[in-house]
């Protein structure tokens, strides 16, 4: 038997340029009690592609916001905003996931932590060599990955 319990807690930004504007979001994020821990609901955002972009891959953004391919071969590079849900071409829409569970039957995922590599790829393996180390999230099951990009960047 699974519990859950929704919580709502807003975010509030106040903005006096150009003109004033309050925006109040309203994220929720669920208690499993069953698994005895928080998990954010799936959080999606729509992106202009600035390249050709495949089905879950590691973004980031370019200087005009547009969702380019993440790497981990330079800090600028490996600024994960999320993983993409479908593949578009340049100058399309793009769904990016940035929190929650991504679900791909041919992953075969090792429960545990995944990381940024190459080209916007998704790996299990820890970078070496004086690559940038980026965990994008966690593998919950074989097919299940959790989103859950961690802000610390670090080169090993």
């Amino acid at each position: 038997m699974s519990t859950t319990v929704i919580i709502e807690r807003p975010n509030i930004s106040v903005s006096n340029t150009p003109s004033p504007t309050i925006e109040i979001e309203y994220p929720q994020v669920t208690l499993d009690i069953q698994s005895g821990g928080l998990v954010p609901l799936n959080v999606d955002v729509s992106l202009v592609a600035g390249v050709n972009l495949s089905a879950l891959r590691a973004v980031t953004t370019d200087a005009n916001g547009n969702a380019v391919l993440a790497s981990n071969a330079t800090l600028s590079d490996a600024v994960v905003v999320g993983v993409t849900e479908t593949a578009a071409t340049a100058g399309n829409a793009v769904s990016v996931r940035t929190a929650g569970i991504v679900t791909d039957a041919f992953w075969s995922w090792t429960k545990g932590p995944v990381y940024l590599g190459t080209n916007g790829q998704l790996t299990q393996t820890a970078p070496t060599g004086g690559a940038i180390v980026v965990q994008v999230g966690r593998a919950l099951t074989a097919t299940q990955l959790f989103v859950d990009v961690d802000t610390t960047i670090q080169t090993v």
